[in-house]
């Protein structure tokens, strides 16, 4: 009896006090089975990546003396960087350090695609070859265990970036292979592009990592964009047959070309289509619309419709897309740094431009070389001033130009103030001398005056071609569209602004007495305290820094041997 009670009361003190029971978790299978998958593959990986390793080290060290490295059979560029960074790196591979590591191959590979929008050719850089692997890569994850498709994929992705990284920096074309000299110096700095590579594959994207090497002029990537663009637009391009009968098209005038030209504006996006009635009319909007596309081509923005004008609307889609190609190749040429005062003359824009650091100064037209005189493309430093300057006419002037004048009319040389010396700088009488056989005996200077060729005041940058910027009595010159009247040298439409702030740190000469030694009937030299550089160089397409392209005719007739260069296959091997 005592026995069943104390059974009782532990029964009611459990049906008071029930033991809570810990239910069963739900087991997730499907994280313990990734789980165990990702492990597995980490694993598997792991022994991929060390016998790809292995693989890469048989690559370079098999390699014979005198032949080229090479992946999945390809030759492969870099001769240097690449056995240096895999040998570094312990041969092991570099863009894919895990199974589930495809994302820079991704970007990589995008980016030799896009190397079109820089103006190269992407399958100078392993493209179709990279592509396929990728699509294999991805389509079966075999290859992704294979180590020696992962070497030679590997190797293939390197040479790839030192190659690209090399013509951003450097510029593909070598400018000294071709036809028409490029003589400034570039003056860049060595960039660790071994270095550069190992940063960007740990802390940035691809594209982040090669903007380093883009050219330091801010409207390098303007063009590019404008190049994305420009590819949409290239099946939608058409001409536009504009018959100036009267010469000109202007402001107000009504014709039916009139709607074929808003066309061709609203198709380069400079003009919103009219909703009015009419079409025929060149009203104040589409008058706008042209002053902007004669902005973009360099011609006074007057708004008046010529041959220059219906030129530039005709320009087509893939021309600019070659003149961009070709122009950003240039800009890959030039230097990195510059003196702290330096002037800009881009010669096929007929403006000089002065600046201190990223601050322009002043701005200005120039008269550049005939097409037979071209002005030459080199760097130099302004060292000096002459004012009032007295001119030496050059040999190939006296023969091509002033004899043949004198000969025509014996009072040619006094009318322009020349004097005629003989080779013991003794003063000729022009009447004495046989001008057809012994012009070339004499030499002959033109005093310092309103009618000197120089001008007023003429800046020297001592240089093998003769070449100076100087002032010009032909005021007239500076009002025309295309400028290429001078011998070789630049005429300059601002010459006593640029004197004035030439000698603007040098004590004794402020602007009043620049003004008084420019009008002298004497000359004076002065040397500059502070030389400034001068680049005069040759661009017909960039960016400027409110992004808005600009166009330039080819006045020389380079651009066609520059383009034919870069879409050739590069010949360097030594990267």
């Amino acid at each position: 009896m005592r026995y069943l009670s104390i059974i009782a009361l532990m029964f009611l003190l459990f049906a008071c006090n029930p033991v809570k029971e810990t239910p069963d978790k739900a087991v997730n299978y499907d994280s313990l089975r990734l789980d165990s998958i990702h492990k597995a593959n980490t694993q598997r990986y792991a022994q991929t990546y060390i016998e790809s390793g292995e693989n890469i080290r048989k690559i370079i060290e098999s390699r014979i003396p005198g032949e080229r490295y090479k992946a999945f059979g390809i030759e492969l560029y870099s001769s240097v960087l690449l056995p240096k960074t895999y040998i570094e790196n312990s041969f092991s591979p570099l863009w894919i350090t895990s199974y589930d590591s495809l994302t820079k191959v991704q970007e990589m590979v995008n980016f030799v695609r896009d190397t079109e929008y820089h103006g190269l050719v992407p399958d100078h850089y392993h493209y179709q070859e990279l592509y396929a692997r990728l699509e294999s890569l991805i389509n079966d994850s075999d290859h992704l265990y294979d180590p020696v498709f992962i070497a030679n994929f590997d190797l293939l992705l390197t040479d790839a970036y030192f190659m690209i990284a090399s013509h951003l920096y450097h510029g593909k074309v070598d400018p000294e292979s071709l036809e028409a000299q490029w003589g400034i110096r570039r003056d860049k700095p060595d960039l660790p592009l071994d270095a550069r590579l190992k940063y960007m594959l740990k802390h940035e994207t691809v594209e982040e990592g090669f903007r380093h090497f883009y050219p330091p002029n801010p409207g390098y990537a303007g063009m590019v964009e404008e190049y994305k663009k420009l590819k949409s637009l290239i099946d939608k391009d058409f001409s536009i047959n504009v018959q100036l009968k009267s010469g000109s098209i202007k402001p107000g005038d009504s014709l039916a070309d009139v709607a074929e030209i808003k066309k061709k504006l609203t198709f380069w996006n400079l003009y919103s289509p009219d909703t009015t009635s009419h079409p025929g009319k060149y009203d104040e909007k589409s008058v706008e619309a042209m002053k902007k596309l004669q902005h973009q081509f360099g011609y006074n923005t007057d708004g008046i419709i010529g041959k220059n004008a219906v030129k530039a609307l005709n320009l087509g889609v893939k021309e600019r897309i070659d003149l961009l190609a070709v122009n950003m190749e240039r800009l890959r040429w030039m230097p990195d740094s510059l003196e702290p005062v330096y002037i800009l003359v881009n010669i096929a824009d007929f403006t000089l431009q002065v600046f201190r650091g990223s601050d322009t100064l002043m701005s200005m037209r120039t008269i550049v070389g005939k097409d037979y005189r071209e002005t030459p493309v080199f760097n130099a430093l302004i060292t000096y001033l002459v004012l009032s300057p007295s001119w030496t006419v050059p040999p190939t002037i006296q023969r091509q130009d002033v004899i043949p004048a004198v000969a025509r009319n014996a009072g040619y040389l006094a009318s322009k103030n020349m004097k005629v010396y003989d080779s013991k700088g003794k003063l000729v009488d022009p009447a004495s001398v046989n001008w057809k056989r012994d012009g070339m005996r004499y030499t002959i200077r033109q005093s310092p005056g309103a009618q000197n060729a120089l001008g007023k005041v003429k800046f020297m940058f001592p240089n093998k071609h003769n070449v100076y910027l100087h002032d010009t009595p032909s005021r007239e010159l500076f009002a025309r569209d295309e400028r290429t009247f001078s011998s070789g040298c630049i005429r300059i439409e601002k010459p006593m602004e640029l004197a004035q702030l030439l000698l603007s740190d040098m004590d004794g000469w402020s602007p009043e007495k620049v003004k008084q030694a420019m009008n002298s009937s004497s000359e004076k030299t002065v040397v500059l305290k502070s030389p400034a550089g001068v680049y005069l160089y040759y661009l017909t397409a960039w960016a400027d820094s409110k992004g808005i392209i600009h166009y330039r005719s080819d006045i020389y007739n380079r651009d066609k041997e520059m383009l034919i260069a870069l879409r050739e296959k590069h010949k360097k091997w030594n990267t």
